[in-house]
């Protein structure tokens, strides 16, 4: 949640304190466990304050998901290969040590029965690929990657392999020597194309 002077610091630290506590359940207890009843009792807050601010579980589970995505983003700079290489660590970052790959499983895993979570997951990847998809929508329209080159498609081949590694693979190699072996297969397959 980005600090606002007309917000009550109150109100805002009982929203860091609650989305702390549905993360923590989540990733501790499962997509199940991330009921408001359950996040209330765990941050010490009384359920009345959570529906206040969240009437329903899939408005605490928007709110948590964006928090996640927000913390994983950098600032692009303008050099191709150095914001491409930012940008995937620190989703790489988020993904094996904040728990955001837990938190992507899950979602995923009940996207594929409940509409309202697949809304939620479309969300949630929409949000996680902006950077990545703005640099390259950038660097195509610079020149510095072939016209024609489909920002989605570009972010599924960055994203892929790192996902990948981490579903699959030996996390330990799953490192910034990787990330950045990924953006150079990148843009060199991108470039030959071009």
């Amino acid at each position: 949640m980005a600090k606002d002077a007309t917000v009550d610091p109150r109100v805002t630290r009982t929203r860091h304190a609650v989305l702390a506590a549905a993360r923590e359940v989540l990733l501790d207890e499962g997509w199940e466990g991330v009921t408001l009843g359950r996040v209330a009792e765990r941050s010490g807050y009384a359920r009345t304050t959570l529906y206040r601010h969240w009437p329903q579980r899939l408005d605490l589970l928007r709110d948590l998901i964006r928090e996640e995505a927000r913390l994983a983003h950098t600032t692009p700079m303008g050099d191709l290969r150095d914001d491409l290489v930012a940008e995937l660590e620190a989703f790489r970052v988020a993904v094996t040590s904040t728990g955001l790959g837990r938190v992507m499983i899950a979602i995923g895993q009940q996207a594929r029965d409940d509409a309202e979570l697949a809304d939620l997951n479309r969300s949630m990847r929409a949000e996680g690929a902006r950077v990545l998809e703005e640099i390259v929508v950038d660097a195509v329209a610079a020149g510095d990657l072939p016209r024609g080159l489909r920002a989605d498609a570009a972010v599924a081949q960055l994203v892929g392999p790192v996902l990948f590694r981490y579903l699959f693979e030996d996390h330990d190699a799953l490192d910034r020597e990787y990330v950045v072996s990924v953006v150079d297969w990148f843009l060199g397959a991108a470039r030959t194309v071009g």
